[in-house]
């Protein structure tokens, strides 16, 4: 799953176990583009920070999915993706 939207807050610096293994992330607050009265946490896995600030555009790929039912809180563990997807390389017939 793929989430595209805007950064409304973030905290650098952070660390925690995935995985079993402890690594760096960044938390944001991210705006959905397509429907920006829908924001998500998302945690940015393998960065100590990420050069968008707020207010830019981000791109996240989600390798995983928390529900905090009890806060009603959804969290997305994500992967950093290049702003601009790469050009399609497949031949065409």
């Amino acid at each position: 799953m793929l989430l595209v939207g805007t950064i409304l807050s973030k905290e650098t610096g952070l660390r925690a176990s995935f995985g079993g293994q402890e690594r760096p992330y960044v938390r944001c607050m991210i705006a959905r583009l397509a429907r920006p009265e829908v924001q998500s946490e998302a945690r940015i896995i393998g960065f100590e920070d990420i050069p968008q600030g707020i207010g830019d555009v981000v791109r996240l790929e989600v390798t995983r999915t928390t529900v905090d039912r009890e806060a009603g809180i959804v969290r997305f563990d994500c992967e950093l993706l290049p702003n601009d997807p790469p050009e399609d390389t497949t031949p065409q017939d």
